[in-house]
């Protein structure tokens, strides 16, 4: 569980586009969840993934260091961060290019 958000939440960025973002969240060194952000005109929304059980309060934390550390560096003057949250388990992680390394291995065999 991740007891101190506001100290602990480190944010690991993997992708970045002109008007979005995806992060993965640590907790120390356990992956606690992902957040894509959205970056509107007037607002931003963040979907949170989040992978482990947090209290009320340590969700808060989280959306507030999320907020302070990547939402306000990016937009100081947006109107509004809104923030859907779900809780998550990851089934796997697919990609075409992974697929094909399979298939040229297995013809190439």
């Amino acid at each position: 569980m991740l007891r101190h958000p506001m100290e602990a939440a480190r944010f690991e960025r993997t992708v970045r586009t002109e008007s979005s973002e995806i992060f993965v969240i640590y907790g120390g060194a356990r992956r606690v969840g992902r957040v894509d952000l959205h970056y509107g005109r007037f607002e931003v929304h963040a979907t949170l993934l989040v992978e482990v059980d947090l209290s009320d309060d340590e969700l808060q934390q989280l959306i507030d260091q999320l907020d302070e550390e990547l939402v306000q560096t990016h937009d100081p003057e947006r109107e509004d961060f809104l923030v859907t949250v779900f809780k998550s388990e990851e089934l796997g992680f697919y990609s075409d290019e992974y697929e094909g390394d399979d298939e040229e291995e297995e013809d190439g065999a």
